[in-house]
């Protein structure tokens, strides 16, 4: 691993994150006369349980073994993948949409990419051509948001 923890390195990300969901919770983005008939999407009061689980997502990639299998990295991602869509169905699908699905799934790309993790590849064919070696398994094979 690097000298920098994963959840230390990505902070900033959530930090950014969970601020937006507040400023769209909250309608602060908004005019008063644009207010007169917005309604609030979710409380914003949730957005610690959803910090908290994220926040545990990186920790638990913190706790990986240096450039961790296939496996693992498959054991945590869905417990994170689970946590938050338990977490978003709790609140009506209300507080994560595809945009911040699509976010989110950055942070794991970014995550995983951080933990030193690398798809095992092939021998390169008998032509010696490493262009037309394959990647093991699908290259979607790591969980994801859909």
């Amino acid at each position: 691993m690097t000298s920098t923890r994963i959840s230390q390195r990505f902070r900033p990300f959530v930090d950014e994150f969970i601020d937006d969901l507040t400023t769209f919770s909250t309608g602060s983005y908004l005019n008063e006369d644009d207010k007169e008939f917005w309604e609030q999407p979710f409380n914003p009061a949730v957005l610690p349980e959803l910090r908290e689980i994220i926040d545990g997502f990186l920790a638990e990639l913190d706790e990986l073994p240096e450039t961790p299998g296939r496996e693992a990295l498959t054991v945590v991602l869905t417990r994170f993948i689970t946590a938050v869509e338990t977490f978003n169905a709790r609140h009506a699908d209300a507080v994560i949409e595809p945009e911040e699905f699509e976010e989110l799934n950055t942070l794991i790309t970014r995550a995983v990419d951080a933990t030193g993790f690398t798809p095992t590849h092939d021998e390169d064919d008998a032509s010696g051509n490493a262009e037309d070696a394959q990647v093991s398994g699908d290259d979607d094979a790591l969980p994801r948001f859909e």
